[in-house]
């Protein structure tokens, strides 16, 4: 038997291949929360596809496969748009709203004519003396469809109230996810470009972005499990006895205190709530915490604690005249911008609107009601009655 010897390239893509199917099955069989995981299951499975591409030579007949290579093409150019919905992800705490989601008609509808023409041909001759290789053209619309989307992104943190989790802790890893992952795309475009502009050898390209790939990969890992934290529940072998905080009975009381915080402290209205301080509070772990809420009331802390505010901010909107600013921060919000966008999420309405709808609502359920309350005098009499 032939032995196989490596590149530097090829070894340092097969070590990158474990963490990305690391990640992915950790989302998918560890977390509880599937739709919460599809993004990042994507993007990790896309970048696995730019280190097993660059291994096709290694497998023989299936180098020359174009099913597997144009899969793997596409895989590879779906990079950056899930990127940019991962950053969504991070900064809305959810899953992104569908119209977000054409942002991947840039690599399926727009890299389709140069993947089939990558894999028929290897260069396209304008005439007999201009001729372009199609792996150029490819890496081309990968540039410019990057540059699309991170301009895309800076309209979105520049223009959206971008809400990151209320947590501390979180709100940091998110910020570094964020950056890093903005700093990745735009470095692999920058030697993409320095390769087909002749400034960098191809083997130099891709050893170098792999080399940046993986360490983005080890670097952001802590990170990436530190903001998936609510997701997971996993369960530590013991000594075969099950801890009392598992129990069932526990649990119960765990959910009723935790109602009798919000419905009658009403702990939400509380700036700058934690999860960290909800647990010490509950004199439970963090991760306790997150499991209890996620398991009971069906939402992570940041959807409970906002569920919450926006439910008072509701009632006050439509039973007081107190002015919106003030409402906002007594139920909990640190600014007023915030306030406006979680309501309009949560409610469908802007406050203003909806206090005017509730102030019209409230006024004909009352003309209603003293209409039907009037009597005209006399009418109680019966029907010739004598005095």
């Amino acid at each position: 038997m032939n032995d196989i010897l490596l590149t530097i390239s090829q070894a340092l893509q097969l070590v990158a291949i474990a963490p990305c199917i690391f990640v992915i099955v950790f989302l998918l069989f560890t977390g509880r929360k599937s739709r919460e995981n599809i993004v990042p299951s994507f993007y990790f499975a896309s970048l696995g596809c730019s280190f097993v591409l660059p291994l096709l030579n290694l497998f023989g007949t299936y180098a020359n496969n174009p099913w597997i290579k144009g899969t793997l093409l596409f895989g590879e150019n779906m990079t950056v748009p899930f990127s940019f919905l991962l950053v969504l992800q991070f900064l809305n705490g959810r899953i992104p709203p569908l119209p977000y989601w054409f942002i991947l008609a840039l690599p399926l509808m727009g890299g389709s004519p140069f993947i089939y023409v990558m894999l028929t041909a290897n260069e396209i001759c304008l005439d007999v003396v201009n001729c372009y290789p199609t792996a150029s053209l490819l890496t081309l619309y990968g540039i410019f469809s990057t540059a699309l989307v991170l301009l895309l992104l800076v309209y979105k943190l520049s223009s959206a109230e971008a809400r990151i989790a209320i947590d501390e802790t979180e709100r940091n890893h998110k910020y570094w996810l964020i950056i890093a992952l903005v700093m990745l795309n735009l470095v692999l475009a920058t030697l993409d470009l320095a390769g087909v502009a002749g400034k960098l050898q191809p083997d130099k390209v891709l050893l170098t972005s792999t080399t940046i790939r993986i360490a983005f990969i080890y670097l952001v890992l802590t990170s990436i499990f530190a903001v998936f934290y609510e997701l997971f529940e996993i369960d530590v072998p013991g000594s075969g006895v099950q801890s009392a905080a598992r129990t069932q009975e526990q649990d119960r009381q765990l959910v009723e205190k935790v109602r009798q915080m919000m419905d009658q402290e009403r702990l939400y209205r509380e700036m700058g709530l934690t999860r960290k301080a909800l647990a010490e509070r509950l004199g439970v772990s963090e991760h306790q915490a997150s499991r209890i809420i996620n398991a009971y009331f069906r939402k992570n802390f940041n959807e409970l604690i906002n569920t919450y505010r926006i439910n008072e901010a509701k009632q006050r909107l439509g039973a007081e005249n107190t002015a919106i600013t003030v409402i906002a921060f007594e139920v909990g919000f640190n600014s007023i911008a915030s306030f406006n966008r979680v309501f309009k999420e949560l409610v469908g309405h802007a406050p203003t609107e909806y206090r005017v709808k509730a102030k019209k609502s409230h006024a004909a359920a009352d003309a209603a009601a003293s209409t039907s309350s009037a009597v005209p005098a006399g009418a109680s009499a019966q029907p010739g009655s004598a005095s």
